[in-house]
């Protein structure tokens, strides 16, 4: 089963565009300076008739190939494999570098920039990429820096005029690595910070609009929709939630966007209330697991529901699995107090985190989100189908909904269907949007189910 990080507002939080883009750009920098470096000391070696030391170096041209072609995943499993790769070839190449007279090992010193990438790259709650690994590299330095592996080196050497400029060369473009990278990693910083500024005022500034997408039976009927986030910047700029809301949630401004999204959404839900064809119509919003443990959420999702004068029965709070790691007592409680309140719970990407069953039972959730991964997998895996088919049934003992979401074809949704899922939401119905066009959707949608 593939990796899968807890989502926010429509998006996985593992492939957020900054952090994509820093990874995959760490990664070109890895490959076209591996491949560089190997390709020119594997000629040095065959110049000089050493074809058995420029293995190592092949080696190291087969993990630059392979760093270029992963960054167009650019996620951190080819991040660690890649590091990994990496760290092998270079203490390879460093066993054979082993002092001689005057010159000094150097291909050693590839590791320190290894070691701050790692560190710089990796989330920190990514414990073994961002300390373990960094740690290893480090210490592997340390090793071949006090000449500790010096016993493994074979006894023969290319002339000492060659090596003395490859300890040169290797010395400033280890160092030159290692200001390129940290030099990318203070552009992330200023882009952090620029843009956790901007998104403070951005909720001040009405620039947080909210998209949403229709809920449907498989007879057509609507029963909601989910509400989306997006910022609108200044610049009309639209950007997706996976552009900002990591950045919103590690400053806390997302207790701000979602309070907006929420306040948004009742809104919406006032306006279809004097509405015969949508006044039964459910609106669900996410929430992050950091407005969970703030004290004063629940008293400040029930005001702006009070405020706002609607049904909260009509509100669906969205919680993702991950949300249940920790604190879980105290998650409970806030959501049973909501609960009390009026408004209903979903769990959302069912089976991708790791609440058991027993904990399922304490929660007041009401309906279950079954993730889009398993719907597309269900389709070509047998296996994928039955697992599918278990987690609705799980809803049907509880006494919940299931509402599979990712649905994109026909296929998907009469397996699901046969499967014994009726409740739907993906591009086969329709795609976020915004209010307006929402208005346009329902209105085609009761026509056409009319005429139907």
């Amino acid at each position: 089963m593939p990796n899968r990080a807890r989502k926010w507002q429509g998006l996985p939080k593992f492939q957020e565009a900054p952090r994509r883009k820093k990874i995959g750009t760490i990664l070109k920098l890895a490959g076209v300076s591996c491949v560089f470096l190997g390709l020119a000391w594997t000629l040095c070696y065959l110049y000089f008739d050493r074809a058995e030391l420029a293995v190592g170096f092949t080696g190291l041209m087969v993990v630059g190939v392979l760093a270029i072609t992963r960054s167009r995943h650019a996620d951190g499993m080819s991040l660690l494999i890649v590091a990994h790769g990496v760290f092998l070839s270079v203490v390879g190449v460093a066993v054979i570098d082993a002092p001689i007279a005057w010159v000094p090992r150097s291909a050693h010193m590839f590791l320190l920039p290894l070691a701050a990438g790692a560190a710089l790259t990796f989330d920190a709650r990514e414990r073994y990429g961002s300390l373990v690994f960094p740690l290893i590299c480090l210490a592997t330095f340390a090793a071949f820096a006090v000449g500790a592996l010096d016993f493994l080196a074979p006894g023969t050497s290319p002339p000492i005029e060659v090596r003395a400029w490859g300890a040169r060369s290797n010395t400033f473009l280890a160092m030159a690595l290692l200001v390129v990278i940290f030099a990318i990693y203070r552009i992330d910083i200023g882009n952090r910070v620029r843009l956790e500024r901007e998104l403070g005022r951005a909720v001040r500034n009405g620039e947080i609009e909210v998209h949403y997408q229709p809920q449907v039976r498989g007879n057509g009927v609507v029963t909601g929709v989910e509400a989306l986030v997006r910022w609108r910047r200044a610049s009309g700029e639209l950007l997706p939630p996976g552009a900002f809301i990591a950045q919103a949630e590690e400053s806390g401004l997302i207790r701000d966007v979602g309070l907006e999204v929420l306040r948004q959404a009742c809104v919406l839900l006032a306006q279809w209330a004097d509405q015969p064809a949508t006044h039964g119509l459910r609106v669900a919003v996410n929430i992050s697991p950091i407005q969970l443990l703030d004290p004063g959420f629940v008293a400040a999702v029930s005001a702006v529901i009070g405020d706002a004068g609607v049904n909260p029965a009509l509100i669906e709070l969205e919680l993702t699995e991950s949300a249940l790691s920790a604190e879980t007592a105290e998650t409970i409680e806030k959501m049973e107090a909501l609960e009390r309140f009026g408004v209903t719970w979903a769990l959302d990407d069912f089976g991708t985190g790791f609440s058991g069953l027993s904990t399922l039972r304490t929660l007041p959730v009401r309906k279950l989100k079954i993730d889009r991964d398993f719907v597309v997998e269900a389709t070509t895996q047998e296996r994928a189908q039955r697992l599918l088919g278990k987690i609705v049934e799980i809803s049907q003992v509880m006494g919940m909904s299931a509402l599979a979401e990712g649905v994109e074809t026909s296929a998907q949704r009469d397996l699901l269907v046969g499967l014994g899922c009726d409740h739907f939401q993906g591009y086969l119905f329709a795609r976020p949007m915004p209010k307006a066009d929402l208005a346009n959707w329902l209105q085609r949608h009761c026509l056409l189910a009319a005429a139907g």
